[in-house]
């Protein structure tokens, strides 16, 4: 005969089990969905970036400038996303989290000073259009090559940091003023043209065409902060305070996806707001 604590464990196991709560301080299902649907949209829509700036109707050197903001962006998609995800799943056993900061930073940081590059040859349309027309090719390439020379110099920091060499406060102060000198020499060049086209008659097409373009850049360059400011603001909290690193894996994960959404947005931003790479867009797909 089954006694009737026997009975009652085996009707216990027989009842329906409750859920289990998702803990989203870990790495779970969840999480591996939105940075993989993050580095899918990353990709296609910094490839069709890529193809479409490079079409015969938008292949003008200042675009050159656009590609290659989005090759950086790109470059998140194929590699940060990827690595960070490798990291998380793995616990830090296959890849360590120094490799990842390492691509974040370059892939980041190529993109804040290729936009100030951008914003500076703006300015230099606008102010000097006459020279701006006499700029050669070789002039382009060593604007195309600065920022990424910027990059490697700024993430040799993470570097010198992992090895002792550097400190966390000197590392941190690395960090601001990377990323503040750029962004405050684009937002100065922006202001700049501003001003510019206000005090000038916009009969010309190509005073009208740099005025879009500024605006449109304008608008990239303040999404890259808005996207941007959080995750710096956790890279200074978590090196300069320690008792702060406690905060939450779901917190962190979150102002990772927003920093990482950053490289889709300039997509979003140029079938918004120009009709032309718009229009190629939709020929493309």
């Amino acid at each position: 005969m089954m006694s009737q604590n026997n009975f009652s464990s085996l009707f216990q196991e027989l009842l329906p089990k409750p859920a289990l709560k998702m803990n989203f301080n870990k790495w779970n299902i969840f999480w591996s969905i939105c940075f993989v649907f993050t580095a899918v949209i990353i990709i296609i829509g910094n490839c069709l970036s890529i193809s479409v700036l490079l079409k015969r109707r938008l292949r003008k050197r200042p675009h050159y400038l656009l590609a290659e903001l989005a090759i950086a962006d790109l470059l998140v998609g194929i590699f940060a996303v990827p690595i960070l995800m490798i990291t998380s799943v793995s616990n830090e056993r296959v890849l360590s989290r120094f490799i990842s900061d390492c691509v974040d930073m370059f892939t980041g940081f190529w993109s804040v000073f290729t936009l100030a590059v951008i914003s500076i040859e703006r300015l230099y349309a606008v102010a000097r259009p006459l020279h701006h027309r006499q700029l050669s090719f070789k002039s382009y390439i060593i604007a195309m090559a600065i920022p990424w020379v910027f990059s490697v110099i700024v993430t040799s920091t993470r570097v010198l940091l992992y090895f002792r060499i550097m400190t966390n406060h000197h590392f941190v102060a690395v960090m601001i003023i990377s990323l503040s000198t750029p962004l405050l020499m684009s937002f100065i060049s922006y202001g700049i043209i501003g001003n510019l086209q206000a005090s000038r008659p916009q009969s010309d097409h190509r005073a009208r065409s740099n005025t879009k373009l500024a605006y449109v850049l304008l608008l990239i360059t303040g999404m890259f902060v808005v996207t941007w400011l959080p995750f710096q603001i956790l890279v200074i909290v978590l090196n300069v305070c320690i008792p702060c690193r406690r905060i939450p894996f779901a917190v962190i994960y979150v102002i990772k996806l927003l920093q990482f959404s950053n490289s889709f947005i300039n997509f979003i931003i140029y079938c918004l707001r120009m009709p032309t790479y718009r229009n190629i867009v939709h020929e493309t797909i």
